[in-house]
């Protein structure tokens, strides 16, 4: 099975035949290009422009954080899907990366309003700074839990205090309640305030759009404002998100996430049924993982079983050796797989990302930083100049109004 076996048609959903250079929809008889072997299945059938290497701003790897833990629990023939990951330098062979955009890295140009995938695909969906770019987030995420299995995890952020910013439109902001609305179907494991959605990114996100927007002025007034705005961005903004709590930090954050899993009746599908059993059979695993299908943690049961229990179990050491990797293309190689497989297992906690910028200026930044408060201060004194000589032209014009009008009973 690859890539081509689980897409369907994104309108109605119908079984796809495939062409040299189309895909045709055996039901509704819709066809869709495929561009350099990438199929391009949008609703309407259009082939967007193609966004170069050059244009993009690319990953080159998973931050440590949710997704990136689910991704390292879940057993190799887990499929997981991307949407917006058009940026995605890494290749893994279980991972789709989609995108409305067709660039050097998706593997699918498809719109998260209608997914081309058949039902109960994906063990994980994720998205990254995609929703706020949604014209229908609710639609989105009810396709989102159309197409993953039972007991299939989703993970979508989404800027709540951020400036407007389209790629190629910005439709919503959403604070933790919205976000909970939009993903009312699923069943929730963890929201709240990423390392990189924190209080700071918001307030250099407001402000440095704001300065970029300000009209000009010859006020000197409305200069030293902007300098002063400036100043602010120059401070290092990320040590002082150290001073907010989780709580505090939902008032004011850049952005909010959900992590949640698709719970229908029955035993999940995602984590292996054996595990579940030896979860179920054993008090102690019970106690030391208390929620059975949180895999947003590191302390959860599918990294426990893929070494631990594999050491303990031998079923289970013989089901990790029967497991057939996914694999999306014939042609995807197995570097960024070891790539990814080198990469630490970290607990995804709420904290802060450190500004590297206070303590490391060097003298010539020094310098301008001291040449910047001079000019400030300098603008100061310019500015009380200014009312200086508005206020002594005002009384040099009441004297000379009044040595006219003595002048004036004079002649009379």
């Amino acid at each position: 099975m690859d890539l081509y076996d689980i897409l369907v048609c994104p309108v109605c959903k119908g079984d796809l035949t495939r062409g040299d250079k189309t895909l045709t929809c055996e039901a509704c008889d819709r066809a869709y290009p495929i561009v350099d072997g990438v199929p391009v299945l949008l609703p309407d059938g259009s082939v967007p422009s193609t966004e170069y290497q050059h244009q993009l701003l690319v990953r080159k790897d998973y931050d440590p954080w949710i997704p990136r833990v689910v991704m390292q629990s879940l057993p190799a023939d887990a499929i997981v899907l991307e949407i917006g990951a058009g940026n995605m330098t890494l290749d893994l062979p279980n991972v789709i990366r989609a995108d409305v955009t067709l660039t050097p890295y998706v593997d699918v140009v498809a719109d998260a309003h209608a997914l081309p995938f058949r039902p109960g695909t994906f063990s994980f969906i994720f998205s990254l700074a995609v929703i706020e770019h949604l014209r229908q987030p609710f639609l989105a995420a009810q396709e989102t839990f159309d197409v993953l299995r039972n007991g299939g995890y989703t993970y979508g952020d989404c800027n709540f205090v951020f400036a407007y910013h389209g790629y190629p439109h910005h439709y919503f902001n959403a604070s933790e309640q919205g976000l909970e609305q939009a993903f009312a179907q699923f069943e929730k494991l963890r929201t709240g305030v990423a390392p990189y959605q924190m209080p700071s990114f918001a307030l250099f996100m407001v402000l440095t759009t704001y300065l970029n927007n300000i009209g000009p002025s010859t006020d000197p007034e409305a200069e030293a404002y902007k300098r002063l705005l400036q100043k602010v961005l120059d401070q290092p903004l990320r040590n002082y998100d150290a001073l907010f709590t989780e709580e505090a930090a939902l008032t004011v954050a850049a952005g909010v996430f959900y992590f949640g899993r698709k719970a229908l009746a029955g035993k999940s599908s995602v984590i292996p049924q054996l595990i579940q059993e030896k979860w179920e059979q054993d008090p102690d695993l019970q106690r030391r993982f208390p929620n059975l299908f949180n895999l947003g943690t590191t302390h959860n049961i599918m990294l426990w079983a893929r070494h631990e229990g594999r050491q303990q179990y031998s079923d289970i050491d013989a089901y990790f050796q029967r497991v057939v990797p996914f694999r999306k293309s014939a042609t995807v190689s197995d570097e960024g797989q070891t790539i990814f497989d080198a990469l630490t297992v970290e607990e995804p906690v709420f904290g802060t990302i450190p500004d590297p910028r206070r303590g490391d200026l060097s003298r010539e930044q020094e310098h301008s930083e001291e040449v910047r408060h001079q000019a400030e201060l300098l603008d100061v004194k310019n500015k009380h100049i200014i009312r200086l000589e508005r206020h002594i032209k005002r009384i040099e014009s009441g004297r000379v109004m009044r040595l006219m009008n003595v002048l004036g009973r004079k002649r009379k």
